[in-house]
């Protein structure tokens, strides 16, 4: 698959100068950072141990979070679309 950018002619300097510093073409330094943002994306995500408890604790302490009518619904949500 190809996707392309467009970035500042600056940016396109460092990246180059980037790949050539590590001897390496600037497609796989690109595919580097690729590969490491996700990589970073995946181990920061929390287990489902962490998210349960961090939702658990969001309900027992909901000062500063608005109160609700009794009455709210989905449909309150998407007023202006379907």
């Amino acid at each position: 698959m190809t996707i392309q950018i467009e970035v500042t002619s600056d940016t396109a300097q460092m990246l180059r100068a980037n790949a050539a510093a590590l001897k390496i073409s600037l497609d796989d330094y690109l595919r580097r950072l690729a590969e490491t943002d996700s990589l970073t994306t995946l181990a920061s995500a929390p287990s489902l141990e962490e998210f349960d408890r961090d939702m658990d604790d969001l309900a027992a302490r909901p000062e500063g979070l608005p109160v609700l009518p009794q009455n709210f619904s989905r449909a309150d949500i998407y007023t202006d679309h379907d």
